[in-house]
């Protein structure tokens, strides 16, 4: 059977059931798994599922029967498809959100909950990342990405984020990195794009302050 996008209704069944009481306080919302399954997609070894479904739901959710519970995990398994495919397209990326820091850091918008997630994909599986020969690259491409998060406080994450210009000017980028990082990770070499010059693209890039949202 052909793969089906998932269409608005069971998007929006999805979105629902993750921020629901039926979830762990901790479980990843919609905008937050989707990047988390975002770095998957990039990552070139593929993660099963039986080890990204804990990762998003942190404990098993209370389900109202198996009619529910196998719904949400088909929505969610082809989810992941659907970013797959979207990436292989090489068409343009979409972010399910603004790209918009939030107004205060008691509050994250829904661009920085995406690249919490997504940033916890890297972490999932780091050592595919940053394989020697690519490692500055890497590195240099998710900068936009880590400064949108809330999980670094690296010194040169923290001056872009003291300048609201360059905050904006990186995030607007985040789109276009992460299809550079799939091409770098997952294409072959004459696909893939030289490094984008980025306001202060040096330093340790995996220093981690914290693992999910509040």
């Amino acid at each position: 059977m052909a793969h089906q996008p998932l269409d608005d209704l069971e998007l929006e069944t999805l979105e629902d059931f993750l921020e629901s009481d039926q979830v762990h306080e901790e479980c990843q919302n919609f905008v937050m798994a989707h990047g988390f399954l975002t770095a998957l997609s990039i990552c070139p070894v593929l993660t099963a599922e039986e080890k990204w479904l804990p990762v998003i739901f942190e404990e098993t959710p209370k389900f109202d029967n198996e009619k529910q519970e196998k719904q949400i995990l088909q929505y969610l398994s082809r989810l992941f498809i659907d970013i797959q495919i979207e990436l292989e397209s090489e068409e343009g990326f979409m972010v399910p959100c603004e790209l918009e820091m939030g107004s205060s850091p008691e509050e994250l918008s829904e661009l920085q909950e995406w690249a919490t997630g997504f940033m916890e994909g890297v972490f999932m599986t780091e050592s595919h990342w940053f394989e020697s020969e690519k490692e500055e690259v890497v590195a240099e491409l998710l900068l936009p990405i880590m400064v949108a998060s809330d999980l670094f406080d690296d010194e040169e994450v923290v001056q872009i984020r003291q300048s609201e210009k360059l905050t904006n000017s990186c995030i607007a980028q985040i789109p276009e990195v992460v299809t550079d990082l799939f091409l770098v990770l997952r294409t072959e070499p004459e696909k893939r794009p030289f490094p984008k010059a980025q306001p202060k693209a040096q330093g340790n890039k995996n220093k981690k302050k914290s693992g999910k949202k509040n």
